[in-house]
């Protein structure tokens, strides 16, 4: 019985831990100007490397986007079409996502985003729930004329 009581409190006491943290007006703030900063852009065909970790997957692919939507993605290890099919993102899909966990709340979230055309190089969400987070990296994004 004692153990029981002991399982029992240490259940509680770690779903009290809450590790997220809310999202700051200031992140919300950098998250619009950068997106902003990305919808001013004069290109909507470009490639980029993309890199994604999540529970027990992990990806590395180079993307090619032809008018706003995904064109061609390659596994940056074989050259191949990547051997378990899904969606991948454009630019514009990773602002979605990160303005849907955003608005959301309870996840704690970190952003980079690229100098030159405000793109989010780095999506670090993280969560309490099962299955943990995700960490999205991109770089070496290439207009295409």
């Amino acid at each position: 019985m004692r153990s029981i009581i002991v399982c029992l409190a240490m259940a509680s006491a770690l779903a009290a831990c809450d590790p997220t943290r809310a999202v700051s007006d200031a992140d919300k703030a950098a998250l619009q100007q950068h997106e902003a900063q990305w919808g001013a852009r004069t290109f909507h065909s470009y490639s980029f490397d993309y890199s994604e970790a999540q529970f027990s997957t992990s990806y590395n692919v180079h993307i090619t986007v032809q008018a706003d939507t995904v064109a061609e993605v390659l596994d940056s290890q074989t050259g191949q079409p990547p051997a378990v099919p899904r969606t991948w993102p454009t630019i514009d899909g990773l602002f979605n996502e990160a303005d849907l966990v955003v608005e959301e709340g309870g996840f704690s979230i970190s952003l980079e985003y690229d100098d030159q055309y405000g793109y989010p190089t780095l999506i670090d969400v993280q969560s309490n729930q099962a299955g943990g987070g995700l960490i999205a990296r991109t770089s070496n994004l290439q207009p295409i004329q």
